[in-house]
């Protein structure tokens, strides 16, 4: 079998108007949303100060931002019949950024439920130590891991396009490649990228876990004022916990068979079940972009601070159409 062939990585018509609609939608929903949560979170920060929790807070809404500002490209993409029509670095950057979003947003929100866990369990030194420089580091560490381990997909990104027998030319959808060398080179990214997916999984599912513990053995405590915060805690790291399941668990699920049939190490002459496969691939991919426009829903939209925060806004521009209205009242009757 040649792995040149269009059908070996072909896929059902409906997954580019799939893309298109879901790219869209996240583009025209979520770039409002993250920009509205990134004003509020500096405003909160200008008003309550910095802590850990806001650093991972701002951070994951830029990734966020940084993800959603070129949907359009790949919306073009899809729209014209899978025909990358930029330059192949065009494709290398883009593709790069898909994967530093997703990697540093897992960091980031494993980072915000394990402070919602620490708040729960020791709430008085969590207080007392807001851990800025921590915070800090710890996201110099994450971009610089994410930006530096994509550095290899902005080297390589010829090999990232390919011309297909209808001229058109893909982008990130072939791996094909006859040097053993580099299909087990990308079975291995692949596989650490699985990996270190499970184990921030795990230690989301940890401190849930922990936190539905500790609240069961505190049951009386949750009657104060403290035990709404420790509720409130447990909450968002149960909202982030489906962010996991819903978004980023079916692709991780299906990512290494998938490579594995497309590099060929899953060998198979069944087109259908190779399109098939492909589909349910494509699928998972759009349901993790989702996360761009749940983030914000958790750190955010849900708090009492944006609440109030959204109601002071409201309120100035409700005070901004009164008073232009009676300028523009006084003007005509004057």
């Amino acid at each position: 079998m040649n792995c040149t062939e269009d059908k070996f990585y072909d896929s059902s018509a409906f997954t580019s108007t799939y893309f298109v609609v879901i790219y869209s939608l996240l583009f025209i929903i979520g770039l409002p949303e993250n920009i509205a949560a990134c004003f509020y979170l500096l405003y909160n920060t200008a008003n309550k100060g910095l802590t850990e929790v806001k650093i991972y807070m701002i951070n994951l809404t830029l990734a966020d931002l940084m993800f959603i500002v070129f949907l359009p490209f790949w919306v073009d993409y899809y729209n014209n019949g899978r025909n990358w029509r930029l330059s192949d670095s065009a494709c290398g950057f883009l593709g790069s950024l898909f994967y530093i979003n997703t990697y540093s947003t897992l960091c980031f929100l494993t980072l915000i439920s394990f402070t919602r866990y620490l708040a729960v369990s020791r709430p008085l030194k969590t207080a007392q130590s807001k851990q800025v420089v921590r915070g800090i580091i710890v996201t110099a560490v994450i971009w610089t891991g994410t930006v530096g381990s994509s550095i290899n997909t902005l080297i390589t990104s010829s090999n990232h396009t390919n011309r297909r027998t209808n001229n058109n030319i893909s982008c990130f959808e072939h791996y094909c490649s006859k040097n053993e060398s580099v299909r087990i080179g990308l079975l291995a990214i692949h596989s650490i990228m699985v990996l270190t997916f499970a184990a921030l999984f795990g230690v989301v599912i940890a401190n849930y876990i922990l936190i539905l513990r500790k609240l069961l053995i505190e049951k009386v405590a949750l009657r104060l004022p403290q035990g709404k915060l420790k509720k409130r805690a447990s909450r968002m790291v149960l909202m982030v916990l489906v962010i996991y399941i819903l978004c980023f668990l079916p692709y991780h699920l299906t990512q290494l068979p998938w490579v594995l049939l497309v590099l060929n190490f899953w060998k198979s002459d069944n087109f259908s079940f190779r399109k098939g496969f492909n589909d349910l691939h494509h699928v998972t991919l759009g349901l993790m972009s989702m996360n761009c426009v749940l983030d914000p829903i958790v750190y955010c939209f849900l708090t009492e601070d944006f609440k109030q925060y959204l109601s002071e806004l409201m309120g100035c521009l409700r005070n901004i159409c009164v008073l232009k209205n009676r300028q523009k009242s006084q003007t005509m009757h004057s």
